[in-house]
């Protein structure tokens, strides 16, 4: 039973100011517990693909180095700090100073900034020392190639998303072929759909509330004015230009 004035959540709608959904399809948030915007964030989507994505892919060990590219953006944080709570070794990629300095500042030990790094291979090497157990691959491209080459042995890849190819999803992702390199480090490159742990998603969404009421999350937003100024926001999320999670508020 929902009430005027709830604040509800559902998918699939549209960019637009008004809509109708199923009541089935809808659910009443609970404004006690989190802000109304980390239903769009650390609490939803991003949260829950960072949780699944680094904790049931790439399976860390303890003490283990994980290396998480878009470091700043809207999953890319989240993870960074699910990665310090479980006693991990997180070091960042992202596209600027101030994302580095952001992402340092929750938690990461050392960031690269990948515009200005020069060559990538070598920057991961230095930020790296012991090499990379698990990269968080979230834009693929030359940062992929260049984690590659500092994969451990058994190290894992996981591929939550593809952004530095958004210019170019219907052609071949050609590139350096590193076969001889992952079969010699056995390593492992697995993709990432978040619609896989679906039956989990209540457990982790309690966890990722805790942590956040209990103040182990932060999370930056780069919010937008105006339902017009949504398909330019959409763009600047592509060139990497968001700082945090990019939000419409309508």
């Amino acid at each position: 039973m929902f009430h005027n004035g709830d604040i509800i959540q559902a998918d699939d709608f549209g960019w637009q100011p008004m809509t109708t959904v199923a009541a089935q399809m809808a659910t009443r948030l609970d404004l006690s517990a989190a802000p109304v915007q980390t239903s769009l964030g650390c609490l939803d989507m991003p949260g829950l693909s960072a949780y699944f994505a680094l904790l049931n892919v790439g399976r860390p060990k303890a003490g283990e180095t994980v290396l998480i590219s878009a470091a700043s953006g809207a999953l890319g944080q989240i993870a960074g700090q699910i990665a310090r709570i479980k006693g991990l070794d997180p070091v960042a990629i992202a596209g600027s100073d101030a994302k580095i300095d952001w992402c340092k500042s929750i938690g990461y030990r050392a960031g690269i900034n990948h515009r200005t790094a020069g060559d990538l291979t070598a920057a991961i090497a230095k930020a790296c020392p012991s090499g990379v157990d698990v990269f968080l691959d979230n834009t693929a491209g030359p940062i992929h190639d260049a984690a590659l080459l500092n994969l451990n042995t058994s190290g894992r890849i996981v591929v939550v998303g593809t952004v530095a190819l958004a210019d170019r999803f219907d052609r071949p992702d050609i590139g350096p072929r590193f076969l001889r390199r992952i079969l010699v480090i056995r390593a492992r490159i697995e993709g990432f759909l978040l619609d896989d742990f679906e039956a989990q998603y209540a457990e982790a969404r309690s966890q990722l509330t805790k942590w956040y009421q209990e103040g182990f999350l932060e999370a930056r937003e780069d919010v937008a004015e105006g339902i017009e100024a949504a398909p330019h926001a959409f763009i600047r999320m592509l060139k990497g230009e968001n700082f945090g999670k990019q939000l419409v508020k309508v």
